[in-house]
C-alpha cells in the first residue's frame, strides 16, 4: 500500500464496474426483475431495488478459485488452465448454477458511483476488489477512522496480491 497514494484510489464508475464482471469476472449479467434469480432478490440483505444497477451471476469454476483463493491470481498458469477448460453457460441457464455460483448486486443513489454492493455467496477476496472500486473511505467516522484505513489497506493488499490492482487502478479490464 504505500507504494500507492491515497489520491489514486478513486470511486470507480458504475459502467467500470460492470466491464469488470462481464469481462474480467466472466459473469453473467441478469435482469433484477428477471424470474430465475426471484429467489436471490428476496434476501433482506439486497440494496433497494430502486438503486440496483447491475446483478452478475459468478458461476465459472476458474475465477470461483481466484476468489476462494484456490488460485492465486488472474494471471498465473494455473488460472489460463482452469479457465480453458470451465464450461460455459448462457443467461437462460443460470438458474441451473445459482445452489453454487456467486451472485453479486451492484447499487448505486447517483446511478454513476456504486453507493453498496451484495455478494450472494462467500467471497472475503471478490468483497475486496469491490472495496477498493469503492474508493478510499472519506467519510469513515473519526472513531474508528484508523480501523477504516487498516481494513481498505489489507483489501489494497489482497487485490493487489490477486495482480489485479493495476487494472482498477487503471481502469483496465
Amino acid at each position: 500500500m504505500d507504494k500507492y497514494s491515497l489520491q489514486e484510489f478513486v470511486p470507480k464508475r458504475i459502467e467500470f464496474i460492470d466491464k469488470m464482471m462481464v469481462s474480467r469476472l466472466h459473469a453473467i449479467s441478469v435482469d433484477k426483475s428477471d424470474k430465475k434469480i426471484a429467489r436471490v432478490m428476496e434476501d433482506p440483505f439486497i440494496p433497494s431495488y430502486d438503486t440496483i444497477c447491475g446483478v452478475y451471476c459468478i458461476y465459472r469454476k476458474s475465477v470461483l478459485d481466484v476468489l476462494n483463493g484456490s488460485i492465486a491470481s488472474f494471471s498465473s498458469y494455473e488460472f489460463e488452465t482452469a479457465c480453458s477448460s470451465d464450461k460455459l453457460i448462457t443467461e437462460e441457464n443460470v438458474e441451473d448454477v445459482l445452489d453454487f455460483a456467486t451472485v453479486v448486486i451492484i447499487a448505486s443513489e447517483d446511478k454513476k458511483y456504486m453507493s453498496h454492493y451484495f455478494i450472494g455467496g462467500n467471497s472475503k477476496k471478490l468483497n475486496s476488489i469491490l472495496n477498493v472500486c469503492s474508493g478510499f473511505p472519506t467519510s469513515a467516522n473519526n472513531k474508528f477512522f484508523n480501523h477504516t484505513t487498516n481494513r481498505f489497506k489489507e483489501d489494497v493488499s489482497v487485490v493487489e496480491n490477486m495482480d489485479y490492482l493495476k487494472n482498477i487502478l487503471n481502469e483496465m479490464v
